[in-house]
């Protein structure tokens, strides 16, 4: 068995390793853990921009009874607020996804909303 590894071999392992890299970070950047202390998302696309808004871990394992409105990334000269549940957080802690449509922004001739879906 020969150790050394040849320059084919080289090539495509480092090519593996080039494309993962790009996937794994386009994945992280939809949702699940931003870090230490917290989950972040990204919401729907609507009017060519988007909105983030994090959920604290401790929010999600235990759920606040009287559920909690969180208010989103400032962008495009506005911000959205979002609402959950006691029960949104629940699914979300048990591996669920919940969808949850933001506050309306009523600037006139952009009214609109967006989505984020919720998961662990």
């Amino acid at each position: 068995m020969n150790s050394t590894m040849n320059r084919r071999e080289a090539i495509l392992r480092v090519g593996g390793i080039l494309l993962v890299i790009p996937a794994a970070r386009l994945l992280m950047a939809c949702g699940g853990d931003s870090g230490s202390n917290s989950l972040h998302f990204t919401s729907s696309n609507d009017l060519n921009h988007t909105h983030t808004v994090d959920l604290s871990n401790a929010d999600v394992s235990t759920p606040p009874a009287a559920g909690k409105t969180e208010t989103t990334s400032f962008d495009d000269s506005h911000d959205h607020t979002v609402t959950l549940t006691e029960a949104d957080f629940q699914t979300i802690n048990s591996g669920g996804t919940v969808t949850i449509t933001t506050s309306e922004d009523e600037t006139p001739g952009f009214v609109h909303t967006h989505t984020f879906l919720f998961h662990k």
